[in-house]
């Protein structure tokens, strides 16, 4: 940021406090000679007055006793003492219970001799400290370098993992709510410089964190905030200095993995801890993955297509597991046109930048530990390449994309293969383990809550919007156009938004506007927008849903097997297969606003325990579960959707039928007809 901190410079006036709270101040040093002096000095031009100083040296090696003695010569309004062990103490929360013993205030500051300070930092946190139930005040932490330039104003990059947003104002929490909420996940006080304490007697849980060799800190606070509060300061007032010789970078990232799960279990039992809490739990764990032994994972994919919602999964998937820690390489079919530069270039124009391997051909160069298939077509691959565990991430029952023939028993033989199943939603793995007595483990649908949300200052239409996407036979556009057709003539005021295609296939003789594909931004205002959504899925539950539900927007889905394990009824309305059916819940939800409302509400809250993250975090999971266990002893799937189906009502059965004409139902099978296109454009290159 090409940044220096200067704490000498515009030093701030001195407050004139008649009685001012006794604030000790402990410096714990270990071979900080280098910056012993600015810490000093950071306490000395303090505005608040400084009650104490209590320099503590480890038996350093340095010349930092020297340095040390000589500065305090020159202090001349504070009470000094410098106590200095005979031999290392071996442990920080020894030094940290020393000063504890040594001071004489009521309150302290234990500021580590390699930070720095704002000038007003005392007098910002010892604030709170007026309530007599706030034990702890702590604030935002900038990172410095060794060199005082500065590194990053904010440190919510490392304590705010879903970037929630929740530390971007400052508050008082009881101890409950901040263990629950926040230190059951990670040690989200970074830093104990950023940390003023109110004087207790905490000699057990200081014995008790020696035990830690890193987490020792966060065991502290969570055992100090099980009685009293925090107050949490938003205002970068401690600057938290970072380099090389930090005791931190030296220690084994087994021993910090297993410290974490050990503290979050800990908390766990002490608190219920709410569902989306325990998922911030495994995405904490997952992030700690990146510095254990790298295990490799090989990833066969169908050829990238436009606009392809299971490719885009792959690919986010894929960057989670690359962020956990895992080195990903993705394997596609050599078509005879592509180069794998092609194929990089496409994935990140099309989906998302990936820093994955991306290779056309199956030329392993290296061991893989886990190698994935993602569809019935690359079974047959998988099955001839090395690796010593194979995995099946299954999106979609694809056996019901054809019919009932030898393609659809290919397909279906796909899941007999023994592959480690792992499925986007419950009834995915409900079904391979109830059919194929193959047990498996899921990932929940989610929703990027940083685009699709609600909006205040998008004006609300009477419309509705549609995913129409001919080309995908499992999307039902021809019931989903008859019903849009039997809205329009019962309720012609409604006006009818299409999206999601940029095939039209079929005649449309009603009144609607055709957006095509939007971007995800877009598809985002257009929920805001509308009254009710209409996504139409005949097999695994579509991403869509769960996104109108996040933005508010009611959704109208199909009443099917398929739809009953992941979809809830709170937000949700499932309505019978038939066109006059779900014309009749669209219109239902149209007249009856309190209900529509009662949904968008519940939509919203809903989805707020589904980000992206969650899965993230649970597709590590799974990985991991795949590499260290026998993979089973999976949990019982029960349906998440109890009410009935959605009926047609009189109006929408007992419409003149001269005024809805019915469409011929077009038997051309498009995925099919594409994936010969292509193949003719792969052969026809290879002879030209």
């Amino acid at each position: 940021m090409n940044k220096k901190i200067d704490i000498y410079k515009n030093p701030m006036k001195k407050l004139k406090i008649e009685n001012p709270k006794k604030v000790s101040v402990i410096i714990p040093n270990y071979n900080y000679a280098n910056y012993i002096i600015e810490r000093i000095d950071s306490i000395l031009l303090q505005t608040y007055p400084i009650y104490e100083l209590i320099i503590l040296d480890d038996c350093s090696t340095d010349n930092s006793v020297e340095v040390i003695e000589e500065k305090i010569k020159t202090i001349k309004d504070i009470k000094v003492q410098f106590i200095k062990n005979k031999t290392n103490s071996g442990g920080v929360f020894k030094q940290w219970k020393k000063g504890f013993d040594s001071a004489t205030g009521d309150f302290i500051w234990i500021a580590e001799a390699d930070d720095s300070a704002e000038n007003n930092f005392v007098e910002e946190l010892i604030k709170p400290f007026d309530d007599d139930e706030v034990v702890l005040s702590y604030c935002e932490s900038a990172r410095i370098d060794g060199n005082n330039m500065l590194i990053r104003e904010k440190s919510d990059d490392l304590y705010d993992m879903c970037r929630t947003g929740e530390w971007n104002k400052s508050y008082v929490w009881t101890g409950k709510e901040e263990n629950i909420y926040h230190l059951s996940v990670t040690n989200t006080i970074l830093n104990v410089s950023s940390v003023m304490w109110r004087k207790k007697d905490y000699t057990d849980i200081f014995a008790k964190a020696g035990e830690f060799k890193v987490a020792g800190d966060w065991y502290i606070y969570y055992n100090i905030l099980k009685d009293g509060k925090i107050s949490w300061n938003c205002k970068p007032l401690n600057y938290y200095r970072k380099h090389g010789s930090s005791v931190c970078t030296d220690v084994r990232a087994e021993i910090e993995f297993g410290e974490i799960c050990r503290i979050q279990n800990e908390i766990s039992e002490l608190y219920d801890l709410p569902k989306e809490i325990k998922e911030k739990q495994e995405i904490r764990r997952s992030l700690m993955y990146p510095l254990l032994p790298k295990k490799k994972i090989a990833w066969v994919i169908p050829h990238p297509g436009k606009g392809s919602g299971g490719h885009r999964t792959i690919i986010q998937n894929v960057n989670a597991l690359l962020r956990a820690g895992y080195e990903c390489d993705i394997f596609v079919e050599d078509d005879g046109v592509s180069t794998s530069d092609t194929v990089r270039r496409k994935i990140n124009e099309w989906y998302e930048p990936c820093d994955a391997g991306i290779f056309v051909g199956f030329d392993f160069k290296k061991d893989y530990d886990l190698l994935f298939a993602t569809g019935w077509q690359t079974i047959d691959f998988v099955k001839k390449l090395p690796a010593k565990k194979k995995a099946y991430f299954i999106q979609d029952y694809e056996p019901w994309f054809f019919p009932m023939g030898d393609q659809y028993l290919i397909t279906e033989n796909s899941y007999k293969y023994g592959f480690l199943p792992v499925t986007i939603g419950k009834w995915l793995a409900h079904k391979m383990d109830s059919e194929f007595n193959t047990p498996a483990e899921y990932f929940d649908f989610g929703a990027d809550l940083n685009v699709y949300k609600h909006l205040d200052n998008v004006e609300k239409e009477n419309a509705i919007c549609y995913v129409y996407q001919p080309e995908k036979p499992r999307r039902c556009d021809y019931i989903g156009l008859k019903a849009l057709k039997l809205i329009k003539a019962l309720r012609p005021d409604v006006k009818i938004y299409l999206y999601g295609s940029e095939l039209v296939t079929r005649p449309i003789d009603f009144e609607c506007e055709n957006l095509h594909i939007i971007p995800v931004e877009e598809c985002n205002k257009l929920y805001n927008k509308c009254k009710v959504g209409i996504c139409l899925s005949a097999s695994n539950p579509s991403r869509i849903p769960f996104e109108m539900m996040a933005a508010g927007l009611p959704v109208v889905e199909l009443y099917k097997e398929n739809n009953l394990y992941d979809l809830p009824d709170g937000g949700v309305l499932l309505s019978d297969t038939t066109p006059e059916a779900i014309a009749s819940s669209v219109i239902h939800l149209l007249d009856n606003l309190e209900e529509a409302k009662k949904m968008s509400e519940f939509g919203i809250n809903y989805m707020k325990d589904f980000p992206l993250e969650r899965g993230f975090g649970q597709i590590a999971t799974v990985v991991k579960d795949m590499l260290d266990t026998d993979y089973n002893n999976m949990p019982k799937i029960e349906k998440l959707y109890n009410r009935p189906a959605f009926k047609a009502t009189k109006e929408a059965e007992e419409i003149n039928v001269e005024q809805i004409k019915q469409e011929p139902i077009s038997n051309d099978n498009h995925g099919k007809i594409y994936r010969f296109l292509r193949r003719c454009k792969r052969v026809l290159v290879k002879y030209l």
